[in-house]
């Protein structure tokens, strides 16, 4: 199974290298990687050189993660996987996630999460709000995109992708693109989690703000579950 990583890199100029090169061992298997920015001017030979396709496209998640997806390189994949800046993919996830789309009759999936460890952060905090979104994940069926979403190209295809939102115009953009696209997708099947763990990297909050910005985030997906909170 051939996988097309697709990294959304928002406008920021000369984004993505250090995220782009650990992804070399999955281009070194025969995978690709296609990184999406929407500031054309800054992409310099470094970081084209980290993928295989730069293509630029206008801030926001959902509408840089479409855009990757319409790649001629993405066209020749089996499944798709969304990745953000910063995620860091688990050892052989590229065999983890075709032994779980061979094994299942969903279309989809994610994997668990867990935090990167930062300076002056306690371990504790970090695994309960790790804890947190991985339970919150499975109860409601609702994905985020450090959760490293895939799903097969054609099943994406099928529901014509993520819904576009402009994050200039909706405060919550990227997390109600995500919302959106579980809803969507569930209605193929529930979605595959992984145990595997994709690596976040660390909050820069102290323990207390941490796990408060965490729960806020998790209820706000609750309220969404509930259909509280719908895309605007």
């Amino acid at each position: 199974m051939r996988l097309a990583v697709i990294m959304p890199l928002g406008e920021r100029p000369g984004s993505g290298a250090e995220s782009l090169r650990a992804l070399g061992d999955l281009r070194r298997h025969g995978h690709c990687v296609i990184a999406v920015n929407g500031a054309a001017a800054s992409i310099d030979g470094a970081i084209a050189g980290l993928a295989d396709r730069v293509v630029y496209a206008p801030a926001g998640w959902s509408r840089q993660a479409n855009a990757g997806s319409r790649a001629p390189e993405a066209d020749l994949a089996d499944a798709l996987v969304f990745l953000p800046e910063g995620v860091h993919l688990p050892p052989r996830a590229d065999r983890s996630i075709a032994r779980a789309l061979a094994n299942s009759t969903s279309p989809w999936g994610r994997f668990d999460i867990g935090y990167a460890r930062g300076p002056g952060l306690l371990r504790w905090p970090l695994g309960i709000a790790a804890m947190l979104a991985n339970a919150i994940s499975r109860l409601t069926g609702i994905c985020t995109r450090e959760q490293a979403i895939f799903v097969s190209r054609g099943a994406f295809l099928a529901l014509e992708g993520f819904t576009p939102v402009n994050p200039r115009t909706h405060a919550v953009a990227d997390a109600a693109a995500d919302a959106d696209f579980s809803r969507r997708a569930r209605q193929l099947g529930r979605p595959i989690v992984l145990r595997d763990r994709a690596l976040v990297p660390a909050p820069a909050q102290a323990a207390g703000p941490l796990l408060r910005a965490v729960w806020r985030r998790e209820l706000w997906r609750l309220r969404i579950a509930l259909g509280m909170a719908p895309l605007a």
